[in-house]
């Protein structure tokens, strides 16, 4: 399976057009703006700052009430999973975010939310990573709800004629995603070569038995594209039991949990948290652009 990158904001080319930046919407759909928007430039830039600081903090302290100050929705389970499994991490592991850029929508209540991209640096490395942040109330603060590394260059967003970013249906992606994964339909979507992979009944030289696969835990998130359709973040939840194998042949991360909880089970019923951004146009079959599956539970 494919890790998620430990905690790290998902970063897109300069090039691509940002929330503040982008050019209006001029379709046959345009509208006066209204509302206000979720955050101001000056508010998103104060965000990112704070957020990256209580991340590194996190990361450094191995301990998870840092982590539920930091993330929320899809990303709870797997970061919870991983301060047991890995402790706390070296300052190594710290980040910076630079060129940021925003896609913030009008949002008048709460839950307010917006998407970011930026490259982040962690151990001299660099990477672009996608991510939402989410803000539940009034009292709380903004909390980091969907990460993924990604590459390429995604659908153009549409912007309205102030430069706001569109909220947008998920046009029913996540349940597409779920169906495929669990029936192989492809009615809706065209699976990527991972998600393909996903659907085998075999994990190295153990045998796997698909259980439950749903939506979340959380909402979707979705932003017009320029051609009317959705460029739309999201979370699965899979369960999988596996049997009859030997733990040298197990994904890094759950051989890494057998190994700390010193367990050597015939069978092993686990939990897994995707999460996955797509683009689902006005017709026709959406389409997966990035996805990465982290374990959340192990038995």
């Amino acid at each position: 399976m494919r890790r998620a990158p430990h905690m790290a904001l998902v970063a897109f080319p300069a090039a691509l057009l940002t929330a503040c930046s982008g050019a209006a919407d001029s379709g046959a759909d345009a509208k006066e703006p209204s509302g206000k928007p979720a955050v101001t430039a000056e508010e998103s830039r104060e965000v990112l700052k704070d957020w990256t600081e209580r991340h590194n903090r996190a990361i450094t302290s191995g301990d998870v009430r840092l982590w539920r100050d930091t993330v929320t929705g899809a990303l709870e389970a797997p970061v919870t999973a991983r301060v047991r499994t890995y402790g706390k991490l070296p300052k190594s592991a710290r980040i910076s975010l630079s060129n940021p850029v925003f896609y913030v929508p009008r949002q008048d209540d709460h839950p307010k939310w917006f998407g970011v991209a930026a490259l982040e640096r962690s151990g001299g490395d660099d990477q672009q990573v996608l991510g939402v942040f989410v803000r539940k109330n009034a009292e709380t603060g903004w909390h980091a709800a969907h990460w993924l590394t990604f590459q390429g260059r995604p659908p153009q967003l549409a912007y309205d004629r102030q430069g706001y970013a569109i909220p947008a249906p998920d046009r029913d992606l996540p349940t597409a995603h779920a169906n495929y994964l669990k029936t192989g339909d492809r009615g809706a979507l065209t699976p990527d070569t991972h998600t393909s992979n996903a659907r085998a009944e075999d994990q190295g030289d153990w045998t796997v038995t698909h259980g439950a696969i749903t939506p979340g835990p959380g909402p979707s998130y979705a932003l017009r594209t320029e051609d009317g359709g959705s460029l739309v973040w999201y979370a699965l939840k899979q369960e999988k039991t596996l049997t009859g194998g030997t733990p040298a042949t197990l994904p890094t991360e759950l051989r890494d949990h057998l190994k700390k909880n010193g367990d050597k089970p015939e069978t092993l019923r686990t939990t897994w948290q995707w999460l996955a951004i797509g683009y689902a146009p006005p017709t026709g079959k959406a389409r997966i652009l990035g996805e990465s599956v982290s374990l959340t539970k192990a038995s």
